[in-house]
């Protein structure tokens, strides 16, 4: 009884150390910043003046909001809602993408079906496949580079130059595309990128004018057979191209390139709530934010693999909890007061330092009072961080 007891006495004082270990550990790394307040609104709580909830694209306009949905274009504007739907001249209701063109003030809309749009000066002006170059009507994604604004299509890439009129058009003829069915776009001063459903990623080198594509090198559908070798898969649904890094989402996981290096991340292995991703943004080089059928899924420190994942921990739960995951092991929760009643995430932007999510039904602002990048007393040199830039595109 004796030696039992004794023996039972190392295994608490051993396991009692390693405990110890591991919580320093976790305090030596430093505590990352957590959305704990929120603002929601849903067509219910805002009296119908957010016309319809199922948003699809969210777009910064300085500290206004520009806002698609399935049922018209919104703008929120230091508290109050303005809206334009087809009644109103809006070519269509369903708006999928929105880039605002830095150089005119215009704004460009991706439409469901119907084209792209320009909105300028109160006025809509349409574009369609059969009084433009649009390759097809069916536009998934928008943005301006330059003088150009590149639209993604079911049918592939389309170009249009501001300045002469000209329309370029890319498909599997003209550029490096397994499929055609293009999901995003995502436009820098140096690069223009793709997701291709299908197809992996595309990228467009501004300056040699050359495309370049990524693909999963061992291009197996059901699983990802060596990890950190590229894509972890091939159907993707968006490009994010921040710091000179690339984040690139799957309906099967994430992945993260830095010109030289490929990292992939699953549910089982990371802070993401669920492999479908709809879609990917960089804040920086070392923090995205994932958009999932399950949640919001942020890494916030790359190097450190330090997660905050946002969720409804059952379908029955009122408010939204917040997670925070080293690697895959959950370290601390915390409570929030976000109570959309859906957690299927479609879209996220930034303004100063608050986040905003657009889901199937209903929009939320975190509120990022205090907020700071990575983790509580890091070197933050490393990364650059996105805070301040409203344009979560750029």
């Amino acid at each position: 009884m004796l030696k039992l007891l004794s023996y039972f006495l190392i295994f608490f004082v051993l396991n009692s150390q390693g405990l110890s270990q591991a919580d320093t550990m976790t305090n030596q790394n430093g505590d990352p910043f957590v959305y704990t307040e929120w603002e929601s609104f849903t067509t219910e709580s805002t009296h119908g003046q957010l016309i319809n909830d199922h948003i699809f694209f969210l777009e910064a306009d300085g500290d206004s909001l520009w806002i698609g949905t399935e049922g018209g274009l919104i703008l929120y504007e230091r508290g109050t809602w303005k809206s334009w739907t087809e009644k109103d001249g809006l070519p269509w209701n369903v708006v999928m993408g929105i880039a605002k063109d830095p150089k005119t003030g215009d704004l460009w809309l991706a439409l469901f079906g119907e084209g792209i749009a320009r909105f300028s000066g109160g006025y809509f002006e349409h574009f369609t496949q059969m009084n433009s170059g649009l390759l097809n009507d069916v536009a998934y994604g928008i943005d301006i580079q330059g003088d150009n604004v590149w639209v993604a299509t079911t049918a592939g890439i389309s170009r249009y130059n501001q300045v002469t009129g000209e329309w370029s058009v890319f498909n599997e003829k003209h550029a490096p595309m397994e499929e055609v069915w293009t999901y995003n776009v995502d436009a820098s001063e140096d690069k223009v990128y793709f997701a291709v459903w299908g197809g992996g990623i595309l990228e467009w080198d501004v300056m040699s004018q050359t495309w370049k594509d990524y693909v999963d090198p061992d291009r197996e559908m059901e699983i990802d057979l060596y990890r950190d070798d590229g894509l972890v898969h091939m159907i993707t649904t968006s490009a994010s191209y921040v710091d000179k890094v690339l984040w690139a989402s799957t309906y099967f996981g994430l992945s993260r390139y830095d010109g030289r290096n490929w990292r992939g991340y699953m549910d089982h292995d990371s802070g993401l709530p669920s492999n479908f991703i709809n879609l990917s943004v960089g804040r920086s080089g070392t923090s995205s934010y994932n958009c999932t059928d399950k949640g919001l899924g942020v890494l916030v420190d790359f190097e450190r693999d330090t997660w905050v994942t946002y969720k409804r921990d059952t379908e029955d739960t009122k408010t939204w909890s917040a997670h925070i995951i080293t690697g895959n092991r959950e370290i601390k929760t915390l409570s929030t007061n976000l109570d959309l009643p859906n957690d299927f995430i479609i879209a996220v932007e930034f303004i100063g330092d608050d986040v905003w999510i657009g889901t199937g039904h209903g929009l939320a602002r975190g509120i990022g009072r205090g907020y700071f990048p990575g983790l509580r007393g890091q070197d933050r040199t490393s990364g650059v961080s996105k805070a301040s830039v409203p344009k979560n595109r750029k």
